[in-house]
């Protein structure tokens, strides 16, 4: 019995230091991404799609209503121009086999939304679905056309993370996301995996 109320003690104390931490008034994070980023081969769907790497950054600010809920507004620029080629033959013409070439320039990425967070004394888990717009630019060239997609479409960026901290008002961040591009009017499925430091505002 003396051992169940201990650890019933023991229990209560952590809910209760735990409910009892400041909560920032808002969180800024910024540092590196790498993307994973789909395009397709040629203004021709039949050439199907490809994937190239990306390098950015992800900047992302927070105000938090309380402490399970905030407002995230999420901005992001993403270079590296890799090229992709294949031997495509489009349909329809027995003569006209050749290369399609694509080049994925960059994308730029902005959207805000909900997160939700579960903090303890040095971690906080988050999820956020976060909503705006993703400018692409790619160019396409080969047999099947040649073609420049450089507008802004709708996204939705969808993951989360967890901060760890390592100082009274910083933390390091881990951020995967997955987020959808459009290009040539198809639409592409990208990975995002971001790391950098979190500045903790008003705690």
């Amino acid at each position: 019995m003396s051992k169940r109320l201990g650890t019933l003690a023991v229990v209560t104390a952590l809910i209760l230091s735990a409910g009892g931490q400041e909560v920032p008034k808002a969180e800024v994070f910024t540092g590196y991404s790498f993307v994973n980023a789909g395009f397709p081969f040629s203004p021709d769907p039949a050439a199907g799609n490809t994937t190239g790497f990306l390098h950015g950054w992800d900047l992302t600010a927070t105000v938090n209503a309380n402490r399970w809920l905030g407002i995230a507004g999420d901005f992001g620029g993403y270079y590296g121009s890799p090229t992709k080629m294949e031997l495509f033959k489009p349909a329809n013409c027995v003569l006209c086999t050749g290369n399609v070439t694509a080049t994925m320039h960059n994308i730029h990425t902005f959207a805000g939304g909900p997160q939700l967070s579960i903090r303890a004394e040095n971690l906080m888990v988050f999820a956020h679905v976060l909503v705006g717009g993703a400018r692409v630019r790619a160019d396409f060239s080969g047999v099947a056309g040649s073609a420049t997609d450089s507008k802004t479409e709708f996204t939705v960026i969808v993951g989360g993370g967890f901060d760890l901290g390592f100082a009274h008002h910083l933390a390091f961040r881990v951020q995967p996301d997955y987020f959808r591009t459009k290009i040539l009017d198809r639409g592409q499925n990208n990975f995002r995996l971001s790391a950098g430091v979190v500045w903790r505002i008003g705690s």
